[in-house]
C-alpha cells in the first residue's frame, strides 16, 4: 500500500480542503491509504532565527511537534496540502510551518522528491490573492516534488466539490500524484508555477519566486512571452547550497565579526520602547 499524507491547513471541520484532500486521494489509486494530520493541531511554534540547527548533527532547539511532523512526511510515499485562503494569502499555519524552513532543509535528503499536489481553496475568484504562489513555492522549498496544484472556489464548507470542473479536476489530482506531473499553466512561472511577475523595464519580466526571466516580444498573435533558462533556485544542489552551506559560512562570519558588530548593535542599546501585554 502506497501511504498518503494530508496536510489539512484550516481549523474548520470537513471543510473544503478537507474533502477535497479525501477526493484526491480516492483517485490516486486502490492501493493508497490516507492519513490526515491537521497542522492546527500541531503544536508548530516561530523559528527564531538562532541557527543552531546549522551545526551538523543538531536539531531545532525549540520543543514543539516539528520533527514529529518529519517523520510522518519521510513515513508517506505522497503528500497533499490543503489550505484555505485568508486576506489574500495561506492560511498563517503553513506560514509558521515554511519559516521553519532552515532546520527543514538540514534534512532535504529525506524528503527529497516525495511527490505532492497542493490544494488551496477560496471564497470567491479575484480574491484568491497569492495564495497559490505561496502554497506552490512553500512545497518545493520542502523538497517534494510538485505534480499538481489547483485553486478551488467555494466560500461554504462543502461547497468547493460543486463548482463547475472541481470533482474531475480533484481526480485528475490525484492520478497525478503518482503519476505524470502536469505542465505550467497559462500565464504561471514555467520553472516554480508562480502566478506573480515583476516587470523591472518593459518588455522584461521576471518571477519573484525564482528569478525565472521573460522577454516579451510582440508577434502577429500579440505579445509573446519568450522565456529564459530554469531557474536553478528548486534545485537540490542549489537548495544545500543555500540551506548549508552559504547559511553556515555566514554563522561562522557573525563570530568571527562580533566584536566588530557589537559596536554598531550597542549603539542601538537600551531604552528600548517595548510594549508589553499584561498577563495574568
Amino acid at each position: 500500500m502506497k501511504k498518503i499524507l494530508g496536510l489539512i491547513a484550516s481549523q474548520r471541520k470537513l471543510a473544503n480542503g478537507e474533502i477535497l484532500t479525501k477526493e484526491v486521494a480516492a483517485a490516486a489509486g486502490d492501493d493508497c491509504q490516507l492519513e490526515l494530520l491537521r497542522l492546527a493541531d500541531l503544536k508548530l511554534n516561530m523559528c527564531r532565527g538562532c541557527y543552531a540547527c546549522l551545526t551538523p548533527g543538531k536539531q531545532c532547539p525549540v520543543d514543539d511537534d516539528l520533527y514529529f511532523l518529519v517523520e510522518k512526511i519521510k513515513a508517506a510515499d505522497g503528500i497533499i496540502l490543503a489550505a484555505p485562503c485568508y486576506a489574500l494569502g495561506p492560511a498563517a499555519v503553513t506560514k509558521v510551518l515554511g519559516d521553519r524552513i532552515i532546520a527543514l532543509a538540514q534534512l532535504i535528503d529525506d524528503l527529497w522528491c516525495k511527490p505532492c499536489v497542493v490544494i488551496a481553496t477560496a471564497g470567491i475568484e479575484g480574491w484568491e490573492g497569492y495564495t497559490m504562489s505561496a502554497l506552490n513555492a512553500m512545497a518545493r522549498f520542502m523538497g517534494f516534488k510538485l505534480k499538481d496544484s489547483h485553486m478551488f472556489m467555494g466560500a461554504l464548507p462543502g461547497e468547493g466539490i460543486l463548482g463547475e470542473g472541481a470533482l474531475f479536476r480533484a481526480r485528475e489530482m490525484g492520478q497525478a500524484l503518482f503519476g505524470p506531473a502536469r505542465r505550467a499553466g497559462e500565464g504561471e512561472c514555467p520553472t516554480c508555477w508562480s502566478q506573480i511577475w515583476k516587470f523591472p523595464q518593459p518588455g522584461t519580466a521576471v518571477c519573484p519566486i525564482c528569478g525565472q526571466t521573460a522577454n516579451l516580444v510582440p508577434g502577429e498573435n500579440g505579445i509573446q512571452w519568450v522565456y529564459g533558462d530554469s531557474s536553478s533556485m528548486f534545485n537540490k544542489e542549489q537548495l544545500k547550497h543555500h540551506f548549508q552551506g552559504w547559511l553556515r559560512s555566514k554563522v561562522q562570519e557573525f563570530i568571527s565579526r562580533r566584536k566588530e558588530l557589537a559596536v554598531v548593535r550597542d549603539r542601538y542599546k537600551g531604552n528600548e520602547p517595548w510594549l508589553i501585554p499584561p498577563r495574568d
